[in-house]
């Protein structure tokens, strides 16, 4: 059996990534490339995640079926969450190569976590709109802008509340022992905690 790299790759157009494969020894050129000379017009690509399996030309055909109604063409770029792509690569049994130093386990855990406490909560149901700019609590600098029932963008991407507040905290550097967010509790909207705001 061949081993072989399944890597995503974040895009500069938000919500939209890349699913490829590479050889294990090819992985840095590979990047590199990408990273500098973008893919099928699209640029701004970055590393997300990168996971070495055994059968990796398998594993990214069927990775390409499940999601090929959210494929751009015949590309591989495709609409979707990265954080469900991320999810569906960590179920696989392989190494973590992108991040370094990962625990599949714990990664797997929360970020199942993260998707379950998204799923639940609806800015529509709120009251709020697409357009309408929420606040980090601790930090009203920091201003996201909903995009959808349960998406924000922030810094040119789209993202699930839950996600966000967890990527907040890593770069300030003060992440809970858990790593798991309900992000309703960490935004405000006109001065209330999202949480607080009653239900339409």
């Amino acid at each position: 059996m061949t081993n072989g790299i399944i890597y995503l790759m974040t895009t500069a157009v938000s919500g939209l990534i890349k699913i490829g494969k590479t050889g294990v020894d090819k992985y840095p050129e590979r990047m590199r490339i990408l990273e500098n000379n973008g893919y099928y017009n699209v640029v701004g690509l970055k590393r997300f995640f990168a996971i070495e399996l055994e059968d990796y030309d398998d594993k990214e055909v069927l990775l390409h079926e499940i999601f090929s109604k959210h494929q751009v063409g015949s590309s591989e770029l495709f609409a979707l969450d990265q954080d469900l792509a991320r999810q569906l690569l960590l179920s696989f049994d392989g190494k973590v190569i992108y991040p370094d130093k990962v625990s599949k386990e714990k990664e797997f855990d929360k970020i199942t976590k993260l998707r379950k406490q998204s799923a639940r909560f609806s800015f529509y149901n709120k009251g709020l709109k697409d357009g309408d700019k929420i606040s980090f609590i601790s930090d009203n600098s920091i201003i996201a802008i909903v995009a959808g029932e349960r998406e924000v963008k922030y810094d040119g991407q789209i993202s699930k509340l839950s996600p966000l507040t967890y990527k907040i905290f890593e770069n300030k550097g003060q992440l809970n022992t858990s790593g798991a967010y309900q992000g309703a509790n960490y935004w405000q909207f006109n001065n209330k905690k999202l949480k607080d705001l009653a239900d339409l």
